[in-house]
């Protein structure tokens, strides 16, 4: 029994192990799908799939799909298809005679790489040009914009000011697979033609009058078209030149020039006096031209004019530059803005004959007339060493410079350095102040060939530098030859002494305490190029040779330029002393080397920024600090300009100062913290600027004005007028409430990089604009908020302004960032609160 159930047993475990054994074989021949490894590719790639290294037992086959869609089936492992732009995942079905397996593989297309640097530009100088690459398409990692190969920027969009004439910029987009794609873009920085419509004439009745604009022009050398047009009327003709009759009288006829990109001229005039022909015509005198000060009332009068064969019956005063009628007087007064004005007389007689007369008025803010400075009259310098010409002590108000050199213009910068050819040059130094005003001075250079050593001031006189040369060179020799004779002299006087004149250095006897004369040749290098005059070892009489004196050791003096009142450092300041010319770098400071004794440094002052210093210094002391004081202050027109505001305010303010005296209070601050930040800006805010202080302070004035008299016309509105008289039993005529001063910590960014400044701030005063007006929104129901709307409302339109240039617009948002701060100053002042909260309706 125990036996049977033992064999029992065995059989039951062999055909269970046999069993196993089928379901593994089984098992193992079951399909292993491989659909391969992700791919990533450009748009248009034609993509192989590839399942071969799937596994499994006979009649294999395979089938790609994705979702619904078939790709391939049948046998063949691998297919090949060019997948649109996106992302695919792809499913491998791998089927045998035992079953079917699956495995994905996923297909990811980059979108075509188009790139796209946008349209070409036309723009007048100084304009801002935005480049934006933000149509172009793919999956782009990076954009480089190239202009003449060179990289100009690589963000997606950028702004910046370019030069006249046609600019071609590259745009170079690349995506995630390091594949690249090209455009162009064209920016013309266009000037305007200029029109010429030929000289005023005085004609006969039926003649026929020649009109010829052929010297109009294009300053760039573009075609122009042609309009000619008499004030009032129609336009008479399109042609550069054309003859037409006139009847009795005056006729101005204007033309305008428009060249090939649309740019249109500034109209010129020509007037035409057409008269009977027994008839003359009048003369117009409009007195001599005059120059005043700002402020001043001129008289213009034409009682000089007159009409031989009859009586003058019509006088007409003309601004030609803005050509409105100022008079039609015989004599009037005007008082005029700062600037040149030219002022056009025509009169008419009783025959309907005119004639005409110009006179110019020129308003000064100073009797001074401009003063050019070349500096030394003559200099000498060594070829290739750069000669820097520094007309920086020139006078006069807002001067422009240029240097002319046998009538090409070498630069228009007050200082600059240039590399002149071996010979004699003379350069001519051209001054002009903002009303015309002239003067030139010379300076003549010598360069000598050879090259090295740096340039020498000489004395100036008046005949060719290249006698002057001469003389110089003689000079030389003639120092040389008595230097050898009182050698020979003093060997002479001395034959005993023989070792003395190995070395002419002082012996030991006399050699002061702790000096070394054999470390002489030790000592540093100097910068200062040297003139040294060398004795050849010759045997003179039999005696040991001759040695030139060890030259005293170099010193090295540091001259550290500061601003005067925060002692920061001054760079581009010109540093001179003696024959060397050095410019401060960021840290203030130039070294000179120097031979010792009593040092006379010169610092010339930076144009309209810094006044200049002179220091005689011992150079022993190392160093030696020259304080600049800045000139940055308004001028006289911008003073008067600030006075006017700050007048205009006052007035308005005593209109509501005896209902309540916070609120307006506040605001007449608010205006004064504007007029004080313009008074006290300084030197230091300017350093790096690329505007001049007159500049910047003649536009942020001109905001100033439109705030101010935004302002004031808050503070007179008759619902704020309501609300201080709800409060005008209260209490406070006599509480202080005003604005905190402006800071000038953003002043030199912004003076530095205008576009920068804006691109920098301009989301974050969106973004207190939007908060500032939620906070009004909310106090709304506890308070009345008209006080604030009204300043938040000019900080918004402040801040959608877009026109002008970038410092216009980074000084809008200069000042929107004051008026929104002066805002929440508003809602923390418990004064103004208490207010607000008692005019609740």
């Amino acid at each position: 029994m125990i036996k049977t159930l033992r064999q029992r047993r065995n059989y039951v475990i062999t055909l269970a192990y046999i069993s196993l054994l089928l379901l593994g074989g089984c098992a193992s021949a079951l399909p292993d799908a491989k659909a391969g490894d992700d791919q990533h590719v450009a748009s248009g790639t034609l993509v192989t799939l590839d399942g071969s290294s799937s596994t499994g037992g006979n009649n294999l086959t395979y089938r790609w799909t994705e979702g619904s869609i078939v790709l391939s089936e049948g046998t063949a492992a691998s297919f090949s298809y060019v997948f649109p732009a996106g992302k695919h995942t792809i499913t491998l079905n791998v089927t045998d005679d035992t079953g079917t397996d699956t495995d994905t593989v996923v297909v990811q297309v980059n979108p075509p790489l188009v790139a796209s640097a946008g349209s070409d530009q036309v723009v007048s100088p100084g304009t801002s040009v935005k480049l934006d690459a933000s149509e172009s398409t793919g999956s782009i990692t990076s954009y480089v914009w190239k202009e003449d190969g060179a990289t100009i920027s690589t963000r997606r969009s950028f702004s910046r000011t370019y030069s006249v004439g046609r600019h071609e910029i590259a745009l170079i987009v690349t995506d995630d697979l390091g594949d690249q794609d090209d455009d162009t873009v064209s920016v013309v920085v266009n000037r305007p033609p200029q029109a010429d419509a030929g000289p005023d004439r005085a004609v006969i009745e039926g003649t026929s009058i020649h009109f010829d604009g052929s010297n109009s022009s294009d300053p760039d050398g573009d075609s122009i078209s042609y309009r000619w047009k008499e004030d009032g009327g129609g336009v008479l003709n399109a042609a550069p030149s054309f003859d037409m009759t006139f009847p009795c009288g005056t006729h101005r006829i204007m033309l305008e020039v428009t060249d090939a990109y649309g740019a249109v001229s500034d109209p010129d005039y020509v007037v035409i006096d057409v008269i009977l022909a027994d008839q003359k015509p009048p003369v117009a005198e409009a007195g001599p031209d005059q120059t005043v000060l700002v402020g001043t009332n001129v008289t213009l009068d034409a009682s000089g004019s007159y009409d031989s064969d009859g009586t003058i019956t019509k006088y007409e005063w003309l601004e030609a530059d803005t050509n409105t009628i100022l008079c039609e007087s015989v004599s009037f007064e005007h008082l005029f803005s700062r600037g040149v004005h030219r002022i056009m007389l025509t009169v008419t007689d009783d025959d309907g004959a005119s004639a005409t007369d110009e006179v110019v008025v020129t308003v000064r803010t100073s009797m001074v007339m401009p003063e050019a400075d070349a500096g030394a009259g003559e200099r000498v310098s060594l070829e290739g060493r750069e000669v820097l010409l520094d007309a920086s002590h020139s006078s006069g108000e807002n001067l422009t410079y240029r240097w002319i050199e046998n009538g090409t213009l070498l630069s228009e910068e007050p200082i600059f350095g240039h590399l002149f050819a071996p010979g004699t040059h003379t350069v001519t130094l051209v001054v002009t102040d903002d009303y015309g005003s002239t003067d030139t001075d010379e300076i003549v250079i010598g360069i000598v060939p050879g090259g090295g050593a740096g340039d020498v001031h000489i004395t100036p006189n008046t005949q060719q530098t290249g006698r002057g040369l001469l003389q110089y060179a003689a000079a030389l020799v003639l120092v040389l030859a008595i230097a050898a004779i009182a050698i020979l002299f003093m060997r002479e006087r001395s034959p005993h002494q023989e070792s003395s004149y190995g070395s002419l250095t002082r012996s030991s006897g006399e050699q002061k305490p702790g000096t070394q004369p054999e470390k002489y040749s030790e000592k540093r290098p100097s910068s200062k190029p040297k003139s040294t005059t060398e004795v050849d070892d010759t045997m003179i009489d039999g005696r040991p040779p001759v040695k030139a004196a060890a030259p005293e050791p170099d010193l090295d003096l540091s001259v550290r330029v500061l601003d005067e009142s925060t002692r920061t450092p001054i760079p581009g300041v010109i540093v001179h002393l003696g024959p060397e010319t050095l410019k401060t770098g960021d840290d203030g400071v130039v070294t000179f080397a120097v031979s010792g004794g009593e040092q006379t440094i010169d610092a010339r002052g930076i144009p309209n920024i810094y006044d200049g210093a002179t220091a005689s210094v011992s150079a022993d002391n190392g160093t030696v600090t020259l304080l600049l004081s800045s000139v940055v202050r308004p001028d006289h027109e911008q003073d008067i300009r600030l006075r006017s505001i700050r007048q205009a305010f006052e007035n308005r303010y005593r209109e509501v100062s005896g209902y309540d005296r916070c609120i307006p209070g506040f605001y007449r601050s608010m205006v004064q913290r504007q007029i004080d930040y313009v008074r006290t800006m300084t030197a230091v805010h300017f350093i790096h600027g690329k505007n001049t202080p007159k500049e910047v302070v003649d536009r942020l004035i001109s905001i100033i004005e439109v705030v101010s008299d935004r302002i004031s016309e808050t503070m007179v509105s008759k619902r704020n007028i309501d609300l201080y008289a709800t409060d005008a039993s209260g209490t406070g005529g006599a509480s202080v409430c005003a604005a905190s001063q402006i800071s000038h910590d953003s002043l030199a960014d912004l003076v530095s990089d205008p576009s920068g400044f804006v691109s920098s701030r301009y989301q974050n005063v969106q973004q207190t604009l939007s908060e500032i007006d939620s906070e009004i929104t909310s106090k709304t129901r506890n308070m009345s908020t008209l006080p604030v709307t009204g300043i938040w409302t000019i900080a918004k339109d402040l801040l959608s302004d877009q026109s002008g240039e970038n410092l216009d617009r980074a000084l809008r948002l200069l000042i929107t960032e004051v008026l929104l701060e002066h805002a929440r100053e508003m809602y923390e002042n418990p004064e103004i609160v208490k207010r607000m909260e008692s005019g609740v309706l």
